[in-house]
């Protein structure tokens, strides 16, 4: 029996294809180094482009253009030599920008009591008249450490769990401070 190429996940995270797990096992730890952390991964098979989101650690500070020429410089030869694509694939790296992708039940929790917007792997039933649903928007009122979270929205309030994710965006709420410090 040959060993899995996937480390087991310690903490709850968002569905991922073997892919992106295998890819996600792999980048992280060579990210830690240069002080970044991987805040997500994506595979979009149709334009053949891995997307890699970088962070800093508990999200203190901004990734600029700088810091993905750094780790690109890194990841770059580490794809040539894992080449976890047969044919031509784009490498694209990223901070997490203005509504950052949630991954990790960490994510999930600093944005919670803020409205994120999510899919689901597959339609989830909802109470009727109302059809089962993948897109949902909602308040992310509530996260427990097995991963799973209650979404509130204008219909009502509703449990998932982040393996039933597909993806997730933090539709952050910013407010602006005038130079007095004061918010408007």
């Amino acid at each position: 029996m040959q060993p899995s190429t996937v480390s087991p996940q310690v903490t709850p995270t968002i569905y991922k294809t073997e892919l992106e797990q295998e890819l996600i096992a792999k980048v992280a730890p060579a990210l830690e180094p240069l002080g970044y952390e991987l805040r997500d991964l994506e595979f979009f098979r149709g334009s053949s482009t891995i997307r890699v989101t970088l962070d800093f650690p508990n999200g203190v500070g901004q990734i600029g253009v700088e810091d993905c020429s750094r780790a690109h410089q890194i990841l770059g030869p580490l794809f040539d030599v894992w080449d976890p694509i047969s044919g031509a694939y784009t490498l694209e790296l990223s901070s997490p920008g203005e509504k950052p992708n949630l991954r990790t039940l960490r994510h999930f929790e600093e944005a919670k009591g803020q409205t994120i917007k999510l899919q689901t792997v597959d339609a989830l039933p909802v109470p009727p008249p109302a059809k089962p649903r993948k897109n949902w928007e909602g308040i992310l009122e509530s996260v427990e450490a097995s991963g799973s979270f209650i979404l509130k929205d204008d219909v009502g309030s509703y449990t998932l769990n982040m393996k039933q994710v597909k993806t997730a965006v933090w539709l952050r709420e910013w407010t602006v401070s005038d130079e007095k410090g004061m918010e408007n």
